[in-house]
């Protein structure tokens, strides 16, 4: 019950990678890893426990999957000014376990890989983006049923 106390938004799930950084070893992460790293949270959550583990919609940009208020709070910072997030609120439970799991699954990559894990062809972002140019703007809700579904079938596909 310890997930229902208080609903996780995105800003928690950024927050929570952003302080996974190891500043003192020179880790850097730029403001598009973090949106990629929502996006892995987000589709793996779902295709695990069919919850979504925070609201917010995800849009197909050109760029990759982004959350638009996460973008808006950060677009003005480079990866050298991303803070510490002093107040952020702690994430529990299973969506700790899954932010964990991501951390390590998706944490070692740069940002080209994750950029390219994220479009995977047939993938939620590419059927949010057909019929769109590579890189024009657009605001395209991803669908989080599309995503639960093609995370689980990586799931079935690997057991």
């Amino acid at each position: 019950m310890e997930d229902m106390a208080r609903k996780t938004d995105a800003h928690d799930v950024a927050d929570w990678f952003i302080n996974r950084i190891d500043r003192s070893m020179g880790q850097i992460t730029t403001t598009d890893m973090i949106q990629r790293m929502l996006y892995f949270a987000q589709a793996w959550y779902l295709a695990n426990t069919g919850h979504e583990l925070f609201e917010e919609e995800f849009e197909a940009w050109g760029t990759g999957p982004v959350v638009p208020a996460v973008y808006e709070r950060f677009k003005n910072l480079d990866a050298a000014s991303l803070p510490d997030i002093e107040n952020s609120r702690t994430v529990k439970g299973s969506k700790l376990e899954m932010l964990e799991l991501i951390q390590q699954d998706y944490g070692c990559y740069q940002p080209f890989k994750l950029d390219e894990l994220a479009k995977e062809p047939g993938g939620p972002w590419d059927v949010a983006r057909r019929g769109t140019q590579p890189l024009a703007p657009s605001n395209t809700i991803i669908a989080k049923d599309a995503m639960k579904k093609f995370y689980r079938a990586k799931i079935s596909n690997a057991a």
